[in-house]
């Protein structure tokens, strides 16, 4: 058997499965981890359980840390900053038309 997390990286988003690394973590629980796209931030979305190892397709990544208050807070900072861009974007297209 191994343990698993659960993590969303959006709200809508699929549930990801991670290695705990020994830590007992609740839903709602903000966590770094390293991802095909880098070191991402996500929300335990399954608290820790057991599976079957057969059921998982590949060995799972250990989750780097729960996040610290300066990771939320760089977070946030990135999607003000994300929908800032995304307005110029739009913007700019429709100066364009």
């Amino acid at each position: 058997m191994a343990e698993i997390i659960g993590v969303r990286f959006n709200s809508a988003g699929k549930a990801y499965y991670f290695d705990p690394d020994g830590q007992n973590l609740s839903m709602g629980t903000m966590v770094v981890v390293e991802t095909s796209h880098g070191v991402e931030m996500g929300k335990v979305s399954i608290p820790n359980r057991e599976v079957s190892e057969k059921d998982l397709k590949a060995p799972l990544k250990k989750i780097i840390r729960v996040a610290t208050d300066d990771d939320i807070k760089q977070l946030n900072e990135n999607q003000v900053k994300e929908k800032k861009r995304l307005k110029r974007r739009v913007n700019l297209l429709l100066s364009i038309n």
